[in-house]
């Protein structure tokens, strides 16, 4: 099993029981689980995704750890927000990286925490060469968050911003 821990976070990949718990038994999930999860998560896009990532894992297994990640506030034992990797490492050695950060008093500091830490297991992994992610031109907290991690932007597209971290050689 993969997991990051940092001072505040436990930040694990989603299992397959608990992506199928999720849209098929939501309620008795929440009754279950010891760690509380938040009625707005996931969110929309993340909800919408889950049938495709679930369908991944089924049929290899080797999915697990490049798709939907949970960010657990430790200390309260909450969900806190989630990541999502595009998928395993292209011919490239790219992956994309998104995150969702939700109900956090120290929401700036939590999301610098849990990306810091999975771009660090990220660029220890062998097949990852450069790490995506995107905002919008606007979005000043994500720009300032993404430079703060030494992220470079590559690429403006109509109101969309593309940044790179590549891992030294």
């Amino acid at each position: 099993m993969i997991e990051i821990i940092t001072d505040r976070l436990l930040i694990i990949p989603c299992s397959l029981d608990i992506a199928k718990s999720l849209i098929f038994h939501r309620k008795e999930l929440e009754t279950r689980s010891p760690i509380g999860i938040p009625c707005a998560w996931p969110s929309s896009a993340v909800r919408g995704m889950l049938p495709l990532y679930i369908e991944k894992l089924e049929k290899n297994d080797q999915e697990y750890g490049w798709g939907l990640w949970l960010i657990i506030l430790y200390n309260e034992k909450r969900i806190i927000g989630d990541l999502f990797l595009q998928g395993m490492p292209d011919d490239s050695g790219t992956v994309e990286l998104c995150y969702n950060i939700h109900e956090a008093a120290d929401e700036d500091s939590l999301t610098y925490e849990a990306i810091d830490a999975v771009m660090e297991w990220l660029t220890s992994e062998r097949k990852v060469a450069s790490i995506q992610m995107e905002c919008l031109d606007e979005n000043s907290k994500s720009i300032k968050l993404f430079e703060k991690l030494g992220m470079i932007c590559t690429k403006k597209e109509d109101v969309f911003l593309s940044w790179e971290l590549k891992k030294k050689a």
